[in-house]
């Protein structure tokens, strides 16, 4: 993997649980800021870069198996996370400059579970942009709040996800919404979108 020694630029990063094992991985979106003139100088075009959380402070470069690496390389800088598919795995959407978009359809292996909270505000804003998310499912504890930024000039929006391994139930899930108030559910089922609506007060 001689790509790891070559200078890199980092623009967008995203840490993500892209295989749903309840780890976060990273993906990280590159490209350098010289002109196309240096390039015999500099490396311009780079390839983005997958790294799998393999737990316990243990990572795995993955941008072989993603595909990245098998390509000339653009130019990339921003990226959006989402299900663009509907499969409960998340998917890229990288901005490359003078280049067409990409999208990274995930195929990894399934057989983990998942959970994505769809949330509307009432009484704080309507996209409730500043709720804070605490899940417990097979002793982990896991956290996430609502935002959309996501890297330069990028934003993801859509449900607020939760990657849970084996676990198929998430036992308790505790919702801080935006003006204060907050609520727990208990034994919530996997393997799906589950709207939440904060309680009007």
């Amino acid at each position: 993997m001689t790509w790891l020694c070559q200078p890199k630029s980092g623009y967008s990063r995203k840490i993500a649980d892209f295989d749903n094992d309840g780890w976060k991985d990273v993906f990280v979106s590159r490209g350098d800021v010289a002109s196309p003139a240096m390039a015999s100088q500099r490396h311009i075009d780079q390839p983005s870069t997958v790294f799998r959380n393999a737990g316990h402070g243990r990572w795995s470069a993955r941008t072989g198996e993603a595909g990245s690496a098998v390509q000339p390389p653009p130019r990339d800088h921003g990226s959006a996370i989402g299900d663009l598919n509907g499969i409960g795995r998340l998917d890229v959407v990288v901005s490359a400059l003078s280049a067409p978009a990409e999208i990274w359809m995930n195929d990894s292996p399934g057989g983990n579970y998942w959970l994505e909270l769809k949330h509307e505000g009432t009484n704080s804003n309507r996209h409730a942009i500043g709720a804070q998310f605490r899940i417990s499912a097979a002793g982990y504890t896991q956290f996430n709040h609502v935002s959309t930024a996501c890297g330069y000039t990028s934003s993801s929006a859509g449900p607020v996800r939760f990657r849970l391994g084996p676990a198929q139930t998430v036992d308790e899930i505790e919702i801080r919404w935006p003006l204060g108030t907050s609520e727990v559910l208990k034994n919530v089922r996997a393997d799906r979108i589950l709207r939440v609506k904060e309680p009007r007060g």
